[in-house]
């Protein structure tokens, strides 16, 4: 029996239709990555822009040489991060801005001092007492002796990791301590095999720096405790002296920063051996700060991780 009309049309048209089919397809796929094409062109352009305005923003700061920050908007996740590196890195050039203008301060006050020294002497030469003139100048120059010291360590604080060692501590501290010339006797108690990773000068320089604080305030007690907290190592340096009151136990921490209290021998400092005490610290990975001494003066504690054996 013969093929009816209709059956004959269907299967001529069968093909025509799967041939449509697969450009109906085609003309999708192209949209989609057409689109997706112009999404991610308009993506860039926003981002682009928006970089073009962070790095104007930075040269405007740059001008202005004042502290300022760039402002957050509804960035992608990694645009934010950046700016806030950005942010950070501008917190920290503006501080180092005020640090110069410290230190620039406090060099231009014992170089005055000699000045008028020296040139009262010179103005009257016969009236002038030599001895008491070079006193005052070699008081100046040690001045200036000191900050440039201060400013070495500062720079180098953050050294590479290049000449990190395995340390005892106990037997660090009983070195440097036998090295030293104290007007106070320091008693040391130690645990036994506290060891940790770091630069020995720059942990030498914490210890120094502990010690000569205790040894500015003490009155007549200074002790050194070496031992573990919390899987850390801590070094505890104590003395009896005045302490140090609790709204400035973080400010002492700030360079420059001169604690007004009664010292028992000794002038006042430069401001920045705690500092460089906790610049130090942290390159190391560890912390520093201070509380009540039962001495009844003030403790200071550096902890720093145990190194792995």
């Amino acid at each position: 029996m013969g093929r009816s009309t209709l059956h004959v049309r269907l299967e001529r048209a069968g093909p025509r239709r799967e041939a449509s089919r697969w450009w109906d397809l085609a003309a999708m796929l192209t949209a989609v990555v057409v689109g997706r094409m112009l999404a991610r062109r308009l993506l860039v352009r926003r981002l682009l822009r928006r970089l073009y305005a962070i790095s104007g923003n930075l040269a405007e700061i740059n001008i202005s040489d004042e502290h300022a920050q760039i402002a957050q908007r509804r960035d992608p996740r990694e645009l934010k991060q950046l700016i806030d590196n950005i942010n950070v890195s501008l917190d920290m050039l503006d501080h180092e801005r005020q640090f110069a203008s410290n230190i620039a301060h406090e060099i231009r006050s014992p170089l005055a001092g000699i000045r008028v020294t020296v040139e009262e002497a010179t103005a009257h030469p016969g009236e002038a007492d030599y001895p008491q003139v070079l006193e005052a100048v070699l008081r100046g120059v040690d001045r200036l002796e000191a900050l440039a010291t201060a400013l070495l360590l500062v720079a180098r604080s953050r050294a590479a990791q290049a000449d990190w060692e395995r340390i005892d501590l106990c037997e660090l501290v009983r070195q440097e301590v036998a090295d030293r010339n104290d007007p106070i006797t320091i008693e040391i108690i130690c645990a036994p095999h506290v060891v940790i990773t770091a630069m020995r000068t720059r942990i030498c320089q914490i210890i120094t720096n502990l010690l000569d604080n205790a040894q500015h305030h003490a009155v007549n007690q200074v002790q050194v405790h070496v031992g573990r907290s919390d899987g850390n190592a801590r070094l505890a340096v104590s003395d009896d002296g005045p302490g140090v009151p609790e709204q400035d136990r973080e400010r002492i921490f700030d360079r420059m920063y001169q604690l007004r209290t009664t010292c028992q021998r000794g002038g006042p400092g430069i401001g920045l051996g705690l500092s460089i005490t906790r610049d130090i610290a942290k390159a190391h990975h560890g912390a520093v700060w201070v509380e009540s001494s039962p001495l009844g003066g003030a403790c200071f504690v550096l902890q720093m991780p145990i190194a792995v054996p």
